[in-house]
């Protein structure tokens, strides 16, 4: 009934003029400061679509799931969309994107404990971490460019599960969001935070990221037209950069 009620209003709108505080389900999980259930405002980036849906007349319910299976609903049409997920061309083939909502930079750590990465480690090509074990989190766009590297990697179901794997020398190498690493490291061993280094070379370049949007959600294409006008508002207004300022995000 719900979706039926969505999809009549949205026939009956057009252009611009789709219905003010219409309720949309969004997904995300847990990847502090970003996103988490026991952050304020749910995390840094759920701040920002909370914003960018206040100035498109979106009312957002938040759900928290495991990302594989955030994703899954997404693609079933359960759910609007899913945040933050980096845009990149394979998953451009099943899913719509929203504008880009910022940027994220991706770090090599690892525990200097470790006998494999006590020494010093030159970089300056993937494949020179070849023969070291490198965790990603699971069904994370970062597994392809490793794969077609290959190079030996560890999918991981979750952050705080791989950096306990860095310190237990189960893995060499773990590969996350800046941002992501820091926060995981002070809130997991803050009396040990100098024996976890980060390679000085970054993993790619700098990633946009953005809402991954059903194709099967009813009315998805015109709320997705609704958000990315909520985007360009709060960009002219100036809350955009206010946001951004704040939590320290990359645009």
């Amino acid at each position: 009934m719900k979706s039926l009620v969505l999809i009549l209003t949205l026939i009956l709108s057009t252009g611009i003029c789709v219905a003010e505080n219409i309720r949309i389900e969004f997904a995300t999980g847990e990847w502090p400061p970003f996103s988490s259930a026991t952050l304020p405002e749910y995390g840094r980036a759920t701040a920002l679509v909370s914003a960018i849906c206040k100035a498109a007349g979106i009312s957002p319910s938040y759900n928290f799931y495991p990302w594989k299976r955030a994703e899954l609903k997404v693609a079933k049409g359960e759910i609007f969309a899913a945040f933050p997920y980096a845009i990149s061309e394979e998953r451009k083939e099943l899913y719509d994107f929203s504008e880009t909502l910022f940027y994220g930079v991706n770090l090599f750590i690892y525990y200097d404990q470790n006998p494999r990465t006590s020494a010093p480690i030159t970089y300056n090509i993937l494949d020179d971490l070849r023969g070291y074990r490198i965790g990603v989190i699971s069904g994370s766009f970062l597994s392809a460019t490793l794969e077609d590297a290959g190079l030996d990697y560890e999918p991981t179901t979750s952050l705080d599960q791989s950096i306990h794997k860095l310190v237990a020398g189960r893995l060499d190498f773990f590969i996350d969001d800046r941002f992501v690493l820091h926060d995981a490291i002070q809130r997991l061993y803050p009396n040990i935070t100098e024996h976890f280094r980060f390679l000085s070379r970054p993993f790619g370049n700098k990633t946009p990221t953005g809402l991954l949007v059903s194709r099967t959600y009813p009315g998805a294409h015109q709320i997705l037209e609704k958000f990315n006008r909520g985007l360009a508002i709060i960009k002219q207004n100036g809350e955009y950069d206010r946001i951004i300022q704040k939590y320290h995000m990359t645009k």
